[in-house]
């Protein structure tokens, strides 16, 4: 069985953003996109793309250049201490914020997880028991903070989420009403934070809290946690997210984002006269 993040189901979930590609080298998937110019490039599944410690990177590049491919970029899940050598673009992306250890939140996050149970009821439940909830609660996000592209998934994505043997639910219920919800699993030593999304009830009563408080509980012991970074690209120091993340935190890592030019000489013609810093610049 594959890492969630690199089987097939999931890449082939991800639709709305590319067309699955298998890289045997290193046991998972890109996404293939069409390019407005002509020709296509590939990006790393969202959030993560998972590269084994023993993956042959150099020998994957090589697969997708055979594949016709112009560039390909991916963020490497940065706790699995893969030599990323072989790529020629390597830039520092996003802070993730890790538990490592003992888990002792902040004095504000103790006294909202404290309120959090107080005011709502928390269960581990299945997704599959769950998903019109979820899909309610996604959808009230998307909505409210504009999400576009990657994370703007396509219903059948969640389906798939809820078939993932790995994946865990935690609902917060106020009354018979489900506020809030978030996503996590375990996979070798790590704990992935994926998904959480709560209503106006949820906000006001701190059922994100206390969630992350059970879901911190539940998985003790099963390795380092991986809260993941704050929305959107980069590090916002205004971002409420990565401040909700950071008082649970006792330890950080930051992602990297990398990527190659597979064609060079298409991806000079696609990015002349547009070299900005993002990689790939044609997209820029």
């Amino acid at each position: 069985m594959s890492h969630p993040y690199a089987s097939r189901a999931y890449a082939e979930a991800l639709s709305h953003i590319g067309r699955a590609v298998e890289v045997s080298e290193w046991r998972g998937f890109v996404l293939e996109r069409s390019i407005a110019a002509g020709g296509t490039d590939a990006i790393g599944p969202y959030p993560l793309t998972v590269l084994p410690q023993d993956a042959d990177v150099s020998g994957g590049l090589t697969r997708l250049a055979e594949h016709g491919l112009v560039s390909v970029v991916v963020v490497p899940d940065p706790l699995q201490g893969t030599d990323l050598s072989a790529f020629t673009i390597r830039r520092p992306f996003k802070t993730h914020q890790l538990i490592d250890g003992p888990f002792t939140p902040s004095k504000h996050h103790a006294e909202r997880i404290r309120r959090g149970h107080r005011r709502c009821r928390v269960e581990r439940r299945a997704l599959a028991d769950h998903l019109d909830d979820w899909r309610r609660l996604y959808a009230g996000l998307v909505e409210r903070r504009t999400v576009s592209g990657a994370a703007d998934f396509p219903d059948g994505y969640f389906a798939m989420l809820a078939a993932q043997p790995a994946m865990q639910a935690f609902v917060a219920e106020i009354g018979s009403q489900v506020v809030a919800m978030t996503l996590w699993f375990a996979w070798e030593g790590v704990v992935y934070n994926h998904l959480t999304a709560s209503d106006a009830a949820g906000y006001a009563n701190g059922a994100s809290f206390a969630l992350y408080d059970a879901a911190i509980q539940h998985f003790a012991g099963q390795g380092v946690m991986n809260l993941g970074g704050g929305a959107g690209h980069g590090d916002d120091p205004d971002d409420g997210l990565a401040a909700f993340k950071r008082g649970f935190a006792n330890r950080e890592v930051v992602a990297q984002v990398c990527g190659a030019a597979l064609d060079e000489g298409r991806y000079a013609a696609l990015s002349a006269g547009r070299e900005t810093g993002f990689f790939p610049a044609y997209r820029g």
